[in-house]
């Protein structure tokens, strides 16, 4: 049995027509540019690509150090928008807090906001 990995690939994207009537190929979607991208405007998530405790080999730091509830070699998905208690921020997020202190609820949801301890 052969396999036709050509039929299994996504088809390609089709040509528009301009003004001038000749065809263009049409542009492939952006992908999210970033923390500054329109879409993600009011949304404090962040991916595991843009922390600080992500290390070189995909492996979050954060576990490695116990700062977060997972295995020590915890690989996460790294384009997923999501809060961790232990993001640490890169240095071009416009935000510096850390993930303790910019979702704290992450760690203790059970207290009220406005109680101080």
């Amino acid at each position: 049995m052969q396999i036709d990995w050509d039929e299994l690939l996504p088809p390609t994207l089709p040509e528009k027509a301009s003004a001038g009537g000749a065809a263009e190929p049409m542009q492939e979607p952006v992908p999210d540019a970033g923390i500054a991208a329109r879409e993600r405007d009011g949304d404090n998530r962040r991916r595991c690509i843009e922390c600080g405790n992500l290390g070189e080999r995909g492996i979050c730091l954060a576990a490695q150090r116990g700062q977060v509830v997972a295995s020590r070699n915890y690989t996460p998905v790294r384009d997923i928008l999501r809060r961790c208690e232990g993001f640490a921020p890169l240095p071009t997020d416009p935000d510096q807090r850390y993930g303790i202190d910019k979702w704290g609820c992450l760690t203790d949801c059970s207290r009220p906001k406005d109680v101080t301890v």
